[in-house]
């Protein structure tokens, strides 16, 4: 018998083409850092249950809320993965942040990227936001979706 193993590598760098990513230290509960998004920044996240990412590890089932934010005149997407769950992370070596924003478009750029960053920077109960490189992700498909 021949064993195949799947490559992903083609797809994650297929997928992380055009995309900005945040680390974000917010140590509040995520409806409410949604809502601070929705409000403060004019973005429209919500909850997508059929996307949320579950994680098999030490014989149980961690589901980590995934939220969804359209913004079609820029042609950009906007995924908010809550990156903590019964204390495992959605990426074990991030764990020290609360949420994982990922700014996906055609056109994606870093200008952008600093800009939003530049606006989380001063609500209250964000502690730190940072860019982060995908190549420094260790496990990033845990954010394909």
């Amino acid at each position: 018998m021949i064993k195949q193993k799947l490559d992903i590598s083609q797809m994650s760098n297929d997928f992380f083409d055009e995309t900005f990513i945040l680390g974000i230290m917010a140590p509040i509960k995520n409806y409410y850092f949604v809502w601070m998004l929705n409000n403060f920044l004019d973005l429209d996240f919500s909850l997508s249950t059929e996307s949320n990412i579950e994680l098999h590890k030490k014989n149980r089932i961690y589901r980590f809320n995934l939220y969804k934010a359209l913004q079609p005149d820029l042609n950009l997407v906007h995924l908010l993965f809550h990156n903590q769950f019964d204390g495992e992370a959605l990426l074990p070596e991030l764990k020290h942040f609360d949420f994982i924003w990922l700014i996906k478009g055609n056109g994606m750029q870093n200008e952008l990227g600093a800009a939003i960053l530049e606006q989380i920077k001063p609500l209250n109960q964000v502690q730190l936001v940072t860019e982060i490189v995908p190549d420094q992700i260790k496990n990033i498909s845990n954010l394909i979706i």
